[in-house]
């Protein structure tokens, strides 16, 4: 029987036998595999099977589907061993060609898997420095301490003039 094989994250070790013509993939309940990841579609993607053949197609995912680290843009067909990457979750597909056509109409055991927080770039680097960062009302202090310096030195300059012109 052919079945994707989790390689990475929470999914890693776990088995997802492909038991019916077709078997979706995504971040919805109504998924056959639920991946709880915030990169996931909510309909990501399926895989179906055609005879003794199976193949990946992508429902126009926002972050694509990946097929041995290539987006994929409609479908593509899968052999053994194959990677396929959806969100932050990778899958090894294997594949069975001595399976009977008779056992792609059995039911598939919905599975969710709860892939944690997903890797999201972060907009203020401040959170992950371990230096920390700098203060940034200490140079609005020194800003105004220059212009008050600044002021004072005009103000003096214009006051020795009037003294050299009186």
């Amino acid at each position: 029987m052919a079945y994707l094989m989790g390689m990475s994250g929470s999914v890693k070790g776990q088995k997802f036998e492909i038991r019916k013509d077709r078997m979706t993939i995504g971040r919805n309940q109504i998924n056959d595999v639920v991946l709880a990841d915030e990169a996931v579609s909510s309909q990501h993607c399926y895989v179906t099977r055609r005879g003794e053949r199976y193949v990946l197609h992508d429902l126009n995912s926002t972050n694509g589907t990946l097929l041995n680290f290539e987006r994929i843009t409609d479908e593509a067909e899968l052999k053994s061993k194959h990677m396929i990457q959806i969100g932050s979750c990778e899958f090894m597909f294997n594949g069975d060609s001595e399976e009977g056509a008779g056992a792609s109409t059995a039911s598939v055991t919905q599975v969710v898997v709860d892939v944690g927080r997903p890797v999201i770039n972060p907009t203020f680097f401040e959170s992950v420095s371990p230096f920390g960062t700098r203060r940034k009302s200490n140079r609005n202090l020194w800003l105004v301490v220059f212009v008050v310096i600044g002021l004072a030195a005009l103000a003096s300059l214009l006051v020795f003039l009037v003294q050299i012109v009186k």
